[in-house]
């Protein structure tokens, strides 16, 4: 349970990978992002985010609770981003379906943390573009994500 929560962030964040492919600019998203320092901020405000967001914050209280381990994490996510996302970073975590087997995570907490993200990149501001190639490519992943038990 411990890293439930924390996978189920980094599973949507999963789907920046695919994003790396451009579609029309010669600017690579990481850069039409902001780079790492934008990268950074969504990852903070995203988990701060989740942690207030009593729909799934029962799997991230100890994130809340250990900060080196919340550090950690997010310094993963934000490699994970950067490289899906064309940047210079390399993310050696697991791939989604082993990072959510076994965790039951549901069509709810998945739903729910895609809203956390909308909530996130708007109140940051991230132009529509950037965010619909992020966004867009969240249904592909959800069949990696949402293995709950039918």
């Amino acid at each position: 349970m411990k890293r439930l929560g924390l996978t189920i962030v980094t599973a949507v964040w999963a789907v920046s990978g695919l994003a790396a492919a451009d579609s029309g600019s010669s600017a690579s998203l990481y850069d039409r992002l902001g780079g790492m320092p934008a990268i950074q901020a969504v990852v903070d405000k995203l988990v701060g985010r989740i942690l207030a967001d009593e729909r799934v914050n029962m799997w991230f209280a100890h994130a809340a609770s250990d900060l080196e381990y919340a550090r950690e994490y997010k310094s993963k996510l934000a490699d994970f981003i950067c490289q899906g996302t064309g940047g210079p970073c390399k993310y050696a975590g697991l791939d989604m379906v082993a990072a959510h087997k076994g965790r039951g995570v549901t069509e709810e907490a998945f739903n729910a943390v895609v809203e956390d993200l909308v909530a996130t990149l708007d109140e940051l501001k991230v132009p529509e573009k950037e965010k619909g190639q992020l966004l867009g490519l969240l249904a592909p992943m959800k069949a990696a994500i949402v293995q709950e038990k039918k």
